[in-house]
């Protein structure tokens, strides 16, 4: 079970940080492109492809090229292909590694 934290926003005159997305958009030019994008939010391209059989796949990718060359490979098979910028967060450690 997760511990119940719970924040709010600061008492009196002073002013609240700024979220992470304003963060994010003050840091990006926008000629920055997807893969910065990507990496400034420590996520991955998800191409999500719907199948024939209606059950769907999904596969990361770490540049939008590469997700987009996926997804243009599973419209040529004639399925419905998709593709998210998604972040990645570890939320539990199943095994592997030190300590």
């Amino acid at each position: 079970m997760l511990p119940d934290t719970r924040e709010s926003r600061p008492d009196g005159d002073q002013a609240a940080s700024r979220s992470d997305g304003e963060k994010l958009k003050s840091t990006l030019t926008p000629l920055g492109g997807l893969d910065a994008v990507a990496a400034a939010v420590d996520g991955a391209f998800v191409v999500v492809v719907e199948t024939t059989g209606g059950k769907y796949r999904r596969r990361c990718f770490l540049t939008a090229a590469s997700a987009e060359r996926a997804a243009g490979r599973a419209t040529e098979r004639g399925e419905n292909a998709t593709v998210y910028l998604a972040e990645l967060k570890p939320l539990w450690k199943l095994r592997g590694g030190v300590g």
